[in-house]
């Protein structure tokens, strides 16, 4: 028994004859199996998750494994919020708590303008200039989280007595110090340490557009968005928890984490949630910023393809009405259905929370 290559036809022998039959399956190759299982295609060496919809050859068999896209949309909607989460929410913290009224009134709406740059043009910059500068400063850019973390530590040590709401004047150039001077030894060390720069020397395990660079660019993205509902939900905290605290003996710090994040914290987490969910169905940014290879791979320095990319790349070249055109439409629905669930699970624990803490406040 043998199917016809393009599997509308069936051949069977038997000891006394042949029989034709015409197989009525205009998309065989589309199925829960093919979708979401590993399948052993030919001339493969092993069971593989594989997205590949066009070929050279007219009679190869379409692959459409699902899986490789939504590990990439999940891939750089982890990093980007990696990235993100701790620079939005430690600003927003500061700019809600600490930070001096009249500073405040220029440092939030410049951040909030951020939120307005269109993503195409922050997936332009990630490709044409990040994506080289990310290539030659690797060692420094995957040294820098921990460097500044020491740094805004440091400088809030030693401004915290006499420069009180108004540290981000002395952090600022400090911060440019550390960046500068990181990336001016950099390459040096890598030459000394290596024998040549780092991207070389990891060879096949680097690719310039990776999902680090997606990472950056899609946080970029995401800040203003962070910032701007965390820090409205901590500057809305009534002020009589706060200095009812701080009338009680706690300091500041202590009023801050027994106070006024518990009673932000659905809002906070409403703004994480949201932002994730954005981060998943972000096109511009992931098609520019990444090599759009759809692989599963968890390295930080491969690339990626996401739900969102590959409409946008291949919907313009997919014959209507083929498995593929269909196919494309499935990888919208299952983008609608996992944003849908992320933002309702979002809502209604945001709700419980507020619930919560809203009756705790009305007791105290």
């Amino acid at each position: 028994m043998v199917f016809s290559a393009h599997g509308k036809a069936l051949l069977l022998e038997t000891p006394t004859q042949w029989y034709a039959y015409r197989v009525d399956n205009p998309y065989p190759d589309i199925g829960w199996r093919g979708l979401w299982h590993r399948i052993w295609y030919e001339n493969y060496p092993q069971p593989d998750f594989i997205w590949q919809s066009t070929a050279a050859d007219d009679s190869y068999q379409a692959k459409f494994s699902l899986v490789p896209l939504l590990a990439g949309s999940l891939k750089a909607a982890l990093y980007a919020m990696l990235f993100a989460t701790p620079l939005a929410l430690a600003a927003a913290v500061y700019t809600a708590c600490f930070m001096t009224p009249g500073l405040r009134r220029w440092v939030k709406p410049t951040l909030e303008v951020m939120g307005s740059l269109p993503t195409v043009v922050v997936g332009l910059i990630a490709a044409l200039w990040l994506a080289p500068h990310v290539e030659t400063y690797l060692s420094a850019i995957l040294a820098l989280p921990l460097l500044c973390t020491l740094g805004v530590l440091g400088v809030g040590a030693l401004t915290a007595r006499w420069m009180q709401g108004r540290e981000v004047l002395m952090l600022m150039p400090v911060l440019l110090l550390i960046v500068l001077g990181v990336c001016w030894l950099a390459p040096a060390l890598e030459v000394s340490l290596f024998g040549q720069p780092l991207f070389q020397w990891m060879d096949g395990n680097f690719v310039q557009r990776n999902a680090l660079v997606a990472g950056i660019a899609l946080g970029f993205a995401l800040i203003p968005l962070i910032f701007s509902l965390a820090e409205d939900a901590l500057f809305n905290v009534p002020t009589r928890l706060s200095q009812g605290s701080l009338a009680l003996g706690a300091t500041p710090w202590q009023t801050l984490w027994h106070v006024v994040l518990p009673s932000a914290s659905a809002g906070i987490f409403a703004a994480l949630m949201l932002s994730f969910g954005r981060a998943v169905g972000e096109t511009m940014i992931v098609l520019m910023a990444t090599g759009n290879t759809p692989i599963v791979d968890e390295g930080l320095l491969q690339g990626l393809r996401s739900l969102a990319a590959n409409i946008a790349i291949e919907m313009p070249e997919a014959v209507m009405g083929s498995g593929h055109y269909r196919v494309l439409f499935i990888t919208a629905l299952v983008l609608f259905i996992f944003t849908f669930v992320v933002n309702t699970l979002a809502e209604t624990l945001r709700q419980r929370l507020r619930r919560r803490y809203r009756d705790e406040g009305d007791h105290a």
